[in-house]
C-alpha cells in the first residue's frame, strides 16, 4: 500500500499500551501504523535522529490574537521594563517614530515589579499627547492617556462613568487617573481595537510562528468576538478562517466565543442561547473548530481584582470583583448547556469558583447534563472545591507558569497559607481529574517548557517554594500538555498521544525531558514541529524526498 511518509525517530507516544516507538507511518495527516509498517510503501521518509520526540504540545488557554498583538506592540514585560520611568521611556521612544495621531499600544507591565501603575498624565507626557493604551500583564486592566479617553468620547477625561463589573481609579478631582479595571476598560479598548483584517492576519501570523517554534501544534483561544485585546473585531472568525486557508495559521485551533455574542433566535420557541443557525460547541474541523462558550466571572489575581472570600493582604476592604452577577451566572450556564454548548468560566478567586461550581451543578441537575464544562484558572481553590470539581466532572485549567512569573507577588497578596492552595496540580490529579497544560499567553510567555518546569519544581522567580506539595512528575506534566489539553476540548480521540488513527502531530526536543535535571526543563527547545505529517518548524534545511531531518548545529 502506498502512503505519504514514514517518520523514524525516538518517539515517546504517551500511550501506556505502547509507550515507545521507532517509526510512524503517516497518510493524509494521520498515523496509519506505529512500528508495524510491513507492506507500506512511503513516498517520503524522514529521520528525526535519536533526540526524543513527544506528541504535539497543546496550550489549553492561549489568547492567540492577543499574543500576536503583544508581539506587534511595545513589550513591557519584566525584565524588558523594570521601573515605571522605564515604561514611560519605552512609550516615548515608540511614540517618537509614529504620526501625532497614531495609537501607541503597549502591554505586559506588572505594577508589582514597577512600583505602581502608569497614569494618564504620565502617558500624556511620554506620548506627546497621542492616544495610548497600555495593557496590564493580566489583561484585566488598562491604563490610558487623555487623548485615548477623548477618542472614546470623554474629552479631558470628564464625565467618564462608573461601569458595572469594573472599577475606575480616580484622582483627587474625581477624574479617571488612567487606570481602568475589568469592564471599565471597555470603552477605551473598543476605541483602540479598530484594526483591519490585514492587521488581524498579521497578528495571527506572528502568534503562529512563535507557537510552532515552541512546539505547540494545537491551541485553544479562550475568548473571541469582543472588542479589545481579548478578541479584536467582530469579523475575527473570518480572519481565523482566512489565516487557516492561506497557511498563515499553522497550529490547530479551538476557539471560544464570549458569551455576550450568544442570543436567542427569533424563531426559536425554546429560547435557547446560540449563535445564528444554531452553531454550537464542536462545529468545525480538525483545523478550526468552536469550543466552549467563555464567561469571565471575576477579575485577576495579579491585579488583586479576583473575587475572594477573604480580603487580599494589606487591603482589608478588597474582596475583588464579580464581573458577572452570581444569579446571572447561575442562569446562563444551564441555558448554554441546554443549547448544546460546553461552558468555560473564568474564575480565579475562591468566591468566584464557588459561584461557578454552583452554576455548573445547576446545569447538571436541571438538564441531566454530561457536557464537559471547564473552569479557567481555578486559582485560589480549597480542597473542598477540588473534590466538588471532581464530583461534577469539571475540567480545571490552571497555569503552572504563573508560579515563576507571578508567584512572589501572589505570596505577598495572599500569604503562604492561602497561596499553598493556588494553581493546584497534584491534588487535582489525585482527585481523578484530567488536567490540561496552559500559559494564558500573553499574560505569561507561551513557552510550554517553562510551564512544564514550573509544574514539576514549583519555585518562584526568587527561588521560594510555592505549594511544593502540588508538585507532579515530569511524565504527568507532559501528559497534561498533550493528552490533558486535548481532553479539555473533547479532542482526546484525535490528538494528544501518538496512536493509530490519530493526527500526526509531534515535536522533537533538544534534550530528553524525562532525563534532564528538572530545573533545566525550561531550557529545552523544540527543534522540529510536525503538524499533520508536515513540517511546520525545523531548525535545519529539509528536502522533500527521502529526506533526513537532523538536529540543528
Amino acid at each position: 500500500m502506498k502512503i505519504d511518509s514514514f517518520w523514524h525517530g525516538n518517539f515517546w507516544t504517551g500511550n501506556p499500551q505502547k509507550p515507545q516507538a521507532r517509526t510512524l507511518a503517516v497518510h493524509r495527516g494521520r498515523i496509519v501504523a506505529v512500528d508495524d509498517v510491513d507492506g507500506l510503501r512511503p513516498s517520503d521518509e524522514y529521520d528525526l535522529g535519536e533526540d526524543i520526540v513527544i506528541p504535539g504540545l497543546h496550550d489549553a488557554h492561549h489568547h492567540t490574537t492577543a499574543v500576536g498583538e503583544q508581539l506587534a506592540m511595545i513589550d513591557l514585560r519584566y525584565p524588558n521594563v523594570t521601573t515605571l520611568d522605564g515604561l514611560y521611556q519605552a512609550i516615548r521612544e515608540r511614540a517618537s517614530k509614529l504620526p501625532v495621531d497614531a495609537w501607541v499600544k503597549a502591554g505586559g507591565y506588572d505594577q508589582n515589579r514597577l512600583g505602581g501603575h502608569p497614569t494618564a498624565e504620565g502617558l500624556d507626557q511620554a506620548g506627546g499627547g497621542r492616544p495610548i493604551l497600555v495593557e496590564h500583564v493580566s489583561h484585566h486592566m488598562v491604563a490610558a492617556s487623555t487623548r485615548a479617553f477623548e477618542i472614546a468620547g470623554y474629552p479631558r477625561r470628564e464625565n467618564f462613568p462608573d461601569i458595572d463589573g469594573g472599577r475606575v481609579i480616580r484622582d483627587e478631582h474625581g477624574l479617571p487617573a488612567g487606570l481602568l479595571q475589568e469592564n471599565a476598560g471597555g470603552p477605551i479598548r473598543l476605541a483602540a481595537a479598530k484594526v483591519s483584517k490585514e492587521e488581524s492576519l498579521e497578528h495571527l501570523r506572528l502568534a503562529s510562528e512563535q507557537s510552532v517554534a515552541y512546539g505547540l501544534t494545537s491551541l485553544t483561544e479562550p475568548g473571541i468576538v469582543i472588542g479589545g485585546a481579548l478578541g479584536i473585531n467582530a469579523p475575527i472568525l473570518d480572519a481565523y478562517q482566512t489565516a487557516v486557508e492561506s497557511g498563515v495559521l499553522k497550529p490547530r485551533m479551538t476557539i471560544m466565543p464570549f458569551h455576550h455574542v450568544l442570543h436567542e433566535l427569533d424563531l426559536n420557541s425554546e429560547g435557547l442561547q446560540t449563535l445564528d443557525m444554531g452553531v454550537r460547541t464542536g462545529f468545525g474541523d480538525d483545523r478550526l473548530r468552536l469550543g466552549p462558550v467563555k464567561i469571565i466571572s471575576d477579575g485577576s489575581l495579579i491585579g488583586r481584582s479576583a473575587a475572594v472570600h477573604d480580603c487580599f493582604c494589606a487591603e482589608p476592604d478588597n474582596r475583588g470583583v464579580m464581573v458577572v452577577d452570581p444569579a446571572d451566572l447561575s442562569a446562563l450556564v444551564p441555558a448554554y448547556d441546554r443549547a448544546g454548548w460546553s461552558v468555560a468560566i473564568h474564575a480565579i478567586g475562591d468566591r468566584a469558583i464557588d459561584h461557578s461550581l454552583d452554576a455548573i451543578e445547576r446545569a447538571r441537575r436541571d438538564n441531566a447534563s454530561t457536557r464537559r464544562h471547564r473552569i479557567e484558572h481555578f486559582a485560589i481553590a480549597t480542597q473542598e472545591q477540588v473534590d466538588r470539581a471532581a464530583r461534577l466532572e469539571v475540567v480545571p485549567v490552571p497555569q503552572g507558569v504563573f508560579i515563576s512569573e507571578f508567584g512572589d507577588g501572589i505570596l505577598e497578596s495572599l500569604g503562604n497559607q492561602r497561596a499553598a492552595g493556588t494553581y493546584r496540580m497534584r491534588s487535582l490529579l489525585d482527585a481523578g481529574i484530567t488536567v490540561p497544560g496552559s500559559t494564558d499567553a500573553p499574560v505569561s510567555d507561551a513557552n510550554p517548557f517553562v510551564c512544564l518546569r514550573d509544574l514539576v519544581i514549583r519555585k518562584t522567580s526568587s527561588g521560594s517554594d510555592f505549594g511544593p506539595q502540588e508538585r507532579v512528575a515530569v511524565s504527568e506534566a507532559v501528559s497534561a500538555y498533550t493528552h490533558g489539553s486535548a481532553y479539555a476540548v473533547g479532542q482526546e480521540s484525535e490528538c494528544g498521544t501518538l496512536e493509530l488513527g490519530k493526527l500526526a502531530d509531534f515535536v522533537r526536543l533538544s534534550d530528553d525531558i524525562f532525563q534532564v535535571e528538572s530545573e533545566r526543563i525550561g531550557d529545552i527547545e523544540a527543534t522540529a514541529t510536525v503538524i499533520g505529517g508536515s513540517l511546520a518548524f525545523n531548525t535545519d534545511d529539509v528536502t522533500t524526498r527521502r529526506s533526513t531531518v537532523t538536529k540543528g548545529q
